[in-house]
């Protein structure tokens, strides 16, 4: 029965959970996307320091590559972070398009520069193998950054869905991400998870 248990661990799909300015690792939005996962995914999160995004992109990078990662969830500011993992499957939810406009707005006085060329270098080197790897979910009552970014969003990728409540991840939305869209991100990838025929 413990082997059984362990097998079905090594086999289930693994997500990462990225947390936006001001969150934690272990916040309330990883609570509720934890509890919506149940025995279905296994959940991992990480700290990163909001003044280093470089780092903290090559952070995250590396996790995945050494925990075997299969798809990567950012939040807000999160969500900007994640949106710059080209090749990686990825979700977004509520993704903070624009860091150096947007972080000053909520008190933010750390250096912006390093938003200003990730962007940049984004919009360069962006391309279409990349367009249907990232799923963005945008609240449409988000009280902080409206659904402004949903229509830039949906030039850069394909997947684009429209999520209950407001900016932050609650228990309604966390449901719909992983029961509904999550799902939908990971269809063309799900012979992956499959075991091979014989």
């Amino acid at each position: 029965m413990l082997h059984a248990k362990q097998q079905h661990h090594q086999h289930m799909t693994k997500l990462l959970y990225v947390h936006g300015y001001n969150g934690s690792p272990y916040g309330s939005s990883y609570h509720h996307l934890k509890e919506a996962c149940g025995d279905t995914y296994e959940l991992h999160t990480i700290d990163y320091a909001p003044t280093q995004p470089k780092e903290a992109i090559r952070t995250i990078r590396q996790y995945v590559q050494e925990h075997g990662i299969n798809v990567v969830i950012g939040a807000s500011l999160g969500g900007f972070l994640t949106l710059q993992l080209s090749g990686l499957t990825r979700v977004v939810v509520n993704p903070c398009w624009d860091p150096a406009v947007e972080l000053p707005k909520v008190g933010y006085t750390g250096p912006i520069n390093e938003y200003v060329d990730i962007l940049s270098s984004f919009l360069k080197t962006h391309n279409d193998e990349d367009r249907h790897l990232c799923t963005g979910c945008f609240a449409d009552g988000d009280e902080l950054l409206g659904t402004q970014y949903k229509a830039i969003f949906a030039k850069y990728f394909d997947k684009v869905y429209s999520i209950s409540d407001g900016h932050k991840i609650t228990a309604q939305s966390a449901v719909e991400i992983i029961n509904v869209h999550l799902p939908e991100t990971l269809h063309d990838k799900i012979v992956e998870f499959e075991p091979k025929q014989k």
